[in-house]
């Protein structure tokens, strides 16, 4: 069975969803899919507080990236300077990325953590802000876990380049 098949079933069960922009609905470059959890933490109205601010500027990165937004990606997981939007996780061969969001400037940001499935694909499967994650590779062991449970034997998409992954991106 193939990971869209896998995909397809899992969206029609309601274990995994596809956003849609807030701005151009179901019109995008590229493709969101994200867990329940992630799902409830971005969909507005946003509660007007530090935390909603926050979540806020996450489900702006979600849009960003689906409305094929340029993308600051680091390849190196070691190597990750402060404006990466997308980062790869060690150990590189899982095919785990990070997506970064550090707005607003005076938070610690947050961190959701998945896998490509396709070219301008993504599926992310968790998220926490930063400030409460005090060790980044029990959150790369989290998302293998939830890919797993997902997916089963199927590993996510593996590129040979960044060009592999995405459109309209620049590596930093």
């Amino acid at each position: 069975m193939s990971i869209n098949t896998i995909l397809d079933t899992l969206l029609h069960e309601k274990k995994l969803f596809e956003l849609e922009s807030l701005t151009t609905g179901s019109d995008t470059a590229r493709k969101m899919i994200v867990s329940p959890h992630i799902a409830a933490v971005v969909s507005p109205p946003f509660p007007d507080t530090e935390e909603g601010l926050r979540l806020g500027e996450f489900r702006g990165w979600l849009d960003a990236f689906m409305e094929g937004c340029e993308l600051s990606v680091a390849e190196d997981p070691h190597q990750k300077p402060p404006d990466a939007m997308l980062a790869r996780t060690d150990p590189t061969e899982d095919e785990f990325w990070s997506i970064r969001v550090t707005e607003p400037e005076d938070t610690a940001g947050l961190r959701s953590l998945g896998g490509f499935f396709g070219l301008d694909e993504f599926i992310a499967l968790i998220w926490d802000f930063r400030e409460a994650i005090p060790v980044f590779d029990d959150e790369v062991d989290q998302v293998r876990n939830a890919w797993r449970d997902l997916f089963g034997s199927k590993k996510p998409y593996h590129g040979v380049s960044l060009d592999a992954y995405l459109t309209n991106y620049r590596a930093v």
